[in-house]
């Protein structure tokens, strides 16, 4: 046999295996791209689950004293929405769960509540936020039952703006295996005691006016259902120095306690290396010591990119142009509860950073920053 036609016959086979192999991968890759992109894939008509869950309300706390006249829903959702998630299924399809009470929201609130039109004092409640919320931190996570209440008061044939009722309800589970319908539905119910005893509390201060409002009640007719914090900040130790930016969102206070979760950028600069590193759900544990001052402590995660000074003393390999670092701040702030304004915050910053191949690298420091509450 001819050497030639037998390499020109190999080499056509080759080229046939190539072309199959291309294709495959091609086909691979396609695939992937497909089942990792949100929109492309069209999760949201071709995978979609609703779970029903029953909001009975509360049935144990009397408060037939209290007279509804009726409750609104100002939602754009339907009445009977409460959450909405993205879970996986087979741990790469995304899966939008759209969680409903089994009745309307508003018809479950009525629920121990007076409804009789013949009332001396009524009252009318809107809904202008009711939906379930998780929150992912860094270092734990919560859920939350989110609702903004506007409450009006009917008597004498008058009415008027009593305020809004702001809640952050928080969740803890009975048990470790909950389910999560489960403690969605343990929540609404948790949830719905409390509303009636703010209820209860606006109903006897027309009869004893040295009773204390409730404490989620904002009765400011400009008040904002969200605040958007805007934050820059530098820091200085010894041999150690930087910025930071930060930005969040944030509800009305209604308690002298609360957490909220912010995203960071931070540059930092020292004796070996500069670095840009970003944070993801940085928490901030905030104690409201007055109307206008806080303490605050936060604590982030960061992962950055750096830049060595001294190459070549250093010679840092692929894996030593990436470090990760944990820090926290501890602070004063100045700002003003449930206003808008420029804020102020002092204290102290410590960083622990990690460089692969590196000893470990602790600085510490004192922390400045200026900002502006939207």
């Amino acid at each position: 046999m001819n050497k030639n036609c037998c390499s020109k016959t190999w080499c056509q086979k080759y080229g046939s295996l190539q072309q199959i192999r291309n294709c495959r991968l091609l086909t691979c890759i396609i695939c992937t791209i497909l089942l990792f992109s949100h929109n492309d894939l069209y999760s949201q008509k071709f995978l979609n689950d609703t779970i029903n869950i029953d909001f009975k309300g509360d049935s144990i706390l009397s408060a037939g004293q209290v007279c509804i006249k009726g409750v609104i829903d100002n939602r754009d959702e339907t009445p009977d929405f409460v959450m909405y998630r993205t879970k996986k299924k087979f741990l790469i399809l995304p899966v939008d769960q759209e969680i409903l009470t089994i009745k309307p929201v508003s018809e479950a609130i009525l629920n121990g509540f007076r409804t009789n039109d013949n009332c001396n004092l009524s009252y009318t409640i809107h809904i202008n936020k009711f939906e379930i919320e998780k929150t992912q931190g860094r270092f734990s996570s919560s859920t939350f039952l989110v609702a903004d209440i506007p409450v009006y008061e009917h008597k004498n044939d008058s009415s008027h703006y009593l305020g809004t009722l702001y809640y952050d309800h928080q969740y803890h589970p009975l048990h470790k295996k909950e389910l999560f319908p489960e403690s969605a539905q343990n929540l609404l119910n948790n949830w719905h005691i409390a509303f009636k005893t703010d209820l209860i509390k606006l109903n006897t201060l027309q009869d004893n006016s040295d009773k204390e409002l409730p404490t989620n009640l904002i009765i400011a007719p400009n008040d904002k259902p969200l605040y958007l914090h805007v934050r820059t900040g530098a820091f200085a130790g010894r041999n150690w120095y930087g910025l930071q930016g930060e930005i969040f969102f944030s509800r009305p206070e209604t308690s002298n306690r609360y957490k909220t979760t912010s995203g960071i950028v931070r540059y930092q600069n020292n004796s070996d290396y500069e670095s840009i590193s970003i944070g993801r759900n940085s928490e901030h544990f905030t104690f409201r010591k007055n109307d206008n001052l806080s303490l605050d402590i936060d604590l982030n995660i960061l992962l950055g990119f750096l830049k060595w000074k001294d190459v070549k003393m250093h010679n840092p390999t692929l894996y030593q142009i990436i470090n990760a670092e944990v820090s926290s701040i501890q602070s004063i702030i100045l700002d003003r509860k449930n206003k808008q304004g420029f804020t102020f915050r002092v204290g102290t910053i410590e960083a622990l950073a990690y460089i692969y191949n590196k000893k470990l690298q602790f600085h510490a420091g004192g922390f400045l920053e200026f900002g502006y509450k939207f």
